[in-house]
């Protein structure tokens, strides 16, 4: 808390954006690659690699789109105002 001083830091009620975007860049690049692998030859481990990287990049978006929207999952995070009196 060096850096702040005695200040606390203003909570805004909004997403992270650099988690959005990079759920959105996982999302893109596991759909691109997972693409090259369902088209390779069906008949190889290509098909079995596009499911498996499909699952996995959309348990990662998953993931990424929680922790990004993190503040919306506590109710007690909602309604923070500047000058509001506790007790």
């Amino acid at each position: 808390m060096i850096l702040l001083g005695d200040r606390v830091p203003m909570f805004k009620l909004r997403a992270h954006r650099g988690l959005l975007l990079s759920a959105v860049l996982v999302l893109i690049m596991g759909g691109l690659l997972s693409l090259y692998f369902f088209s390779e030859d069906a008949y190889t481990t290509g098909a079995s690699r596009g499911s498996l990287f499909l699952i996995l990049t959309i348990g990662a978006f998953i993931m990424l789109v929680i922790a990004a929207t993190a503040r919306f999952w506590f109710k007690h995070l909602w309604h923070h105002r500047p000058g509001y009196k506790r007790g």
